[in-house]
């Protein structure tokens, strides 16, 4: 009996891939996506990094040329995506806002309680006691006599008010109003190192007195005014600060002069200087106010700098240079600010573009005004120089 004999299968020889040649990677299938390009930015609001502003500046020039009305290709690609993540980032803002900017899993009734919580009070009035005739003087001011050509002064109660309009006045962009508070942060710190270069001498004479066996009481009020604080803004404590300072100084200038410590003359010099001092600074504080609130400036803001302004705004840049000079570069660009402000915080990445290019075009004013000052110094000290000499020749002795 034939035995049947099985067929050979004949198995496919398998090449073996050579390891230095890199395997050929396959073109994408008909239909098939191809890999998104975009520009990134590390802060970006997506997890993939697209950066909304660098993708609008890469196709600024395309979007002015027609790109929207093309639908086809790489760029028009990326131009859609652009919409959709910038639809994408509204959505998110408005949620964001829904919520107050609160965790995802805060309730809608506790996010109704963030919007309904009052604004923060004062538990009690706020009071000042004022021990001398001078410091109550410097708090209520004094307006002009009738009949008279003497000038009114202002006081600290009237400081306050205009202190705050200043202060309002920073939350509209005002960049007068900057300077102004910086100007009056300035001047105040320089009264208030006089201040306690005086206090800190007179307790020096008395803790002298004291340590020989002298033990001098410093006068007060036998009936000291309680004044009602009601200021709304932080400067207006300011001033209330420093008017309590005051009011010890002069308690102990008339201690010193009451215990002849001290001449009248002395005495009365030290205080004369200390309130010429402090009204000139508060004058010239006051005189921004006036000006800042008329009708034609009062809504002055930064932007009304830029080029290409409507002519209202113009105007009032112009008439603000003219009153009161360019406000300086470090001003202007928020690098110098004051203590307090109502400026919004959030500065867009326009505004910044706008407040440095600003800032270097006023540096630039700056610089060459300083040059042209020192050129007048220079040339007015070689005048003089010439002028003295022809008069050492002119003189009798040559």
């Amino acid at each position: 009996m034939a035995t049947a004999t099985k067929p050979k299968i004949q198995r496919p020889q398998v090449a073996v891939p050579d390891a230095s040649v890199a395997p050929a990677v396959p073109g994408p299938l008909i239909g098939e996506p191809l890999a998104a390009e975009f520009l990134t930015e590390p802060n970006s609001p997506f997890p993939d990094g697209y950066s909304i502003a660098k993708e609008r500046a890469f196709l600024a020039k395309d979007i002015e040329a027609g790109l929207a009305e093309k639908e086809s290709g790489r760029l028009y690609d990326r131009y859609i995506e652009l919409l959709d993540r910038e639809d994408r980032l509204e959505s998110m803002r408005r949620r964001y806002e829904d919520k107050m900017g609160a965790d995802h899993e805060t309730t809608a009734e506790e996010v109704t309680g963030m919007r309904q919580i009052g604004r923060l009070v004062d538990e009690e009035v706020d009071q000042l006691q004022v021990h001398t005739l001078e410091a109550y003087r410097l708090f209520l001011g004094r307006r002009r006599e009738p009949g008279t050509e003497a000038a009114p002064i202002i006081g600290g109660k009237k400081m306050g008010s205009v202190l705050r309009s200043l202060w309002l006045m920073t939350g509209r962009d005002n960049p007068y109003a900057d300077w102004a508070l910086v100007r009056h942060e300035h001047a105040m710190r320089e009264v208030q190192g006089r201040l306690k270069r005086e206090i800190d001498a007179a307790q020096a004479i008395l803790d002298k007195q004291q340590r020989r066996g002298l033990s001098l009481s410093i006068v007060r009020s036998e009936n000291p005014m309680v004044l009602n604080l009601g200021f709304r803004s932080p400067y207006g404590y300011g001033v209330v600060h420093m008017v309590s300072e005051y009011d010890w100084f002069i308690r102990l200038m008339k201690t010193m002069e009451r215990k002849s410590l001290r001449t009248d003359d002395e005495v009365r010099k030290v205080v004369s200087e200390m309130n010429r001092l402090i009204r000139r600074i508060w004058n010239e504080t006051s005189r921004f106010d006036r000006w800042l609130g008329q009708e034609e400036i009062k809504d002055l803001c930064r932007s009304d700098f830029a080029e290409g302004v409507p002519e209202d705004a113009s105007k009032r840049a112009q008439f603000a240079v003219e009153v009161f000079g360019p406000v300086p570069a470090d001003v202007f660009t928020c690098a110098i600010k004051p203590t307090h402000s109502r400026r919004h915080l959030r500065v867009s990445p326009e505004e910044r573009k706008f407040l440095a290019h600003m800032g270097r075009q006023l540096a630039k004013a700056e610089a060459a005004a300083a040059d042209g000052d020192a050129e007048a110094h220079s040339a007015a000290g070689a005048a003089g120089t010439a002028g003295a000499d022809a008069a050492d020749r002119a003189s009798p002795q040559h």
